[in-house]
């Protein structure tokens, strides 16, 4: 009992150690910056739409119906609205940091059933500090929410196949059932591709037998249904149709955005799984090379990672972050390398030589970062990051000659945080100000609501509604010279947003009395009076 205890009181050590480390990690880039155009506007007016009119169950955008993604994750931000009570960056990116670190959690927690803990517990912070995983949780994005609910069914799978206890295949579709709701196809089509595949190379399609097919399938379609009814009576047979097919099944087949090629994934990867991508391979090197009698746990593992790559390279179309949900597996993958090598089960080299390499690469890539961006020196700004990965080189010979390498392991880790909190700190601020269109559009409150100006229109803003967080009006967008020249012949006295780039072609078009009356980011706002 007192073992029992103890094996208890670490996991919870190890627990609290997980959240607050990833706390740390993601927080601070949350604190100090606004919503970033697009994506961020876009989701947060999405949410106040939702709120503001009360269709819970079809997504608005401008006041046009918004078919790209289901309601559940504007749910998500409307609570945090609530909680947090503004549609700040820190408040909408709340569900991604949280999700992220009940996904750490997870990985935690499934290591541990073929990993000592402290290998478990590294693989949590390698997926917390790999760099698209790290990227997508300090931003407003319902992937995270979506790959919460796919790694727990995965888990809940293996557990039930592994205790075999097959009540928790129940769960499996469940959690499934509420991926798919989130965001769609990618909520089963993950676990539907990783299950069958790893069932075949362990020899073992009997199992499907128990896993409660039937029942599965209507809790499945159940939670599915419990949106998808409500959002046909509500948005109509269209609503459903551009939603389903279009937006989801369309994107796979014969996509209309985001086609790239079939290697795309494995020209990106070695980036986004960064600084793990060295590790990553060499893992992949000792298991195929020495690992003949791979262990289940092993196979499914493999499976999560291989599998879901393959079937989304053969789709058209492509982003990073539709792989996402396989990172929690490479994370896996790479602790089990740790944990050969320092019990001699693998070479050293192994380890030794990717760590050294990553330091070596990243550090020489410091030289190439360019010294001017958006105004700024943002060499400079990387200095504190420089400065650790010169000390990482000093210390490793040290470390690697008193064989301390899970100590070498932790540098990368080190590395992560110096970034993350360099990030945080000094560029995510002026980064902010760069691309923040808060002040323009408090501005543009202001006229509307203290000096009555009604006509604000902008020309080739490209999805203007999304202001609207912060000017609590839509504005229109004329997007065509024409357009603008009929809108301001109709109106004596309005206001434009523009760039400065098209306000220097197009300027010649106001014959009136017309002024630049405020200008942030690049943008103008043209007070335009017909005499």
């Amino acid at each position: 009992m007192h073992f029992l205890k103890d094996g208890l009181k670490q996991n919870y050590i190890y627990l609290l150690i997980l959240i607050i480390f990833s706390t740390i990690l993601f927080v601070p880039s949350t604190l100090d910056r606004d919503l970033h155009y697009r994506d961020e506007l876009r989701y947060t007016e999405v949410a106040r739409e939702m709120s503001e009119t009360g269709d819970y169950f079809v997504p608005h955008l401008g006041g046009e119906i918004y078919t790209d993604k289901p309601p559940f994750y504007f749910w998500v931000l409307i609570l945090a609205k609530n909680i947090f009570g503004e549609y700040s960056a820190a408040a909408m990116a709340a569900p991604s940091i949280i999700s992220a670190i009940i996904i750490i959690l997870l990985t935690f927690y499934f290591a541990k059933s073929f990993l000592e803990k402290k290998y478990s517990f590294l693989a949590g912070i390698i997926l917390a500090t790999t760099l698209l995983f790290f990227s997508l949780s300090i931003f407003v994005r319902m992937d995270l929410l979506m790959m919460v609910f796919i790694v727990a069914s995965l888990v809940s799978f293996f557990k039930a196949y592994q205790q075999q206890k097959h009540y928790l295949y129940l769960l499996f579709y469940l959690f499934m059932g509420i991926a798919t709701a989130i965001k769609g196809p990618a909520g089963f089509l993950i676990p539907l591709v990783i299950i069958p595949g790893f069932l075949v190379w362990d020899n073992n399609l009997k199992e499907l037998k128990q896993m409660k097919l039937f029942k599965g399938a209507l809790i499945f379609i159940s939670v599915i249904l419990l949106w998808l009814i409500p959002a046909f009576i509500f948005g109509g047979r269209e609503y459903i149709y551009s939603l389903v097919v279009l937006q989801t099944f369309g994107r796979a087949v014969d996509s209309f955005a985001h086609n790239e090629p079939f290697y795309y994934y494995f020209m990106t990867l070695p980036v986004t799984l960064l600084p793990w991508t060295l590790l990553l391979v060499s893992s992949f090197v000792y298991l195929f090379k020495y690992n003949e009698n791979m262990s289940t746990e092993l196979k499914f593992i493999l499976s999560w990672f291989i599998l879901p790559l393959i079937l989304f390279s053969l789709f058209s179309g492509k982003l990073v972050f539709y792989l996402l949900p396989i990172y929690p597996a490479a994370a896996i993958l790479t602790a089990y390398l740790c944990r050969q090598v320092i019990a001699e089960q693998a070479d050293k080299r192994f380890l030794v030589i990717p760590v050294l390499l990553t330091i070596v690469i990243i550090t020489a890539a410091y030289f190439f970062v360019p010294e001017n961006i958006e105004g700024y020196n943002l060499k400079q700004l990387l200095n504190p990051t420089f400065i650790f990965m010169i000390v990482s080189l000093l210390v490793f010979l040290p470390l690697y000659l008193k064989k301390k390498y899970l100590a070498l392991v932790y540098l990368l880790t080190a590395l992560m945080l110096i970034f993350s909190l360099n990030l945080s700190f000094l560029i995510v601020p002026l980064a902010s100000q760069n691309y923040s269109k808060k002040p323009i559009s408090e501005e543009l409150k202001i006229l509307r609501e203290e000096r009555n100006i009604k006509n604000i229109a902008a020309y080739k803003f490209g999805q203007p509604e999304t202001l609207a967080v912060y000017t609590d009006f839509f504005i229109q967008d004329v997007g065509s010279k024409n357009s603008l020249i009929n809108y301001l012949q109709q109106n004596e006295e309005a206001v434009i947003l523009i760039s400065e780039d098209n306000w220097r072609e197009i300027k010649d078009i106001f014959k009136q009395k017309k002024e630049v009356i405020y200008h942030s980011n690049d943008y103008n706002l043209i007070y335009h009076l017909a005499n």
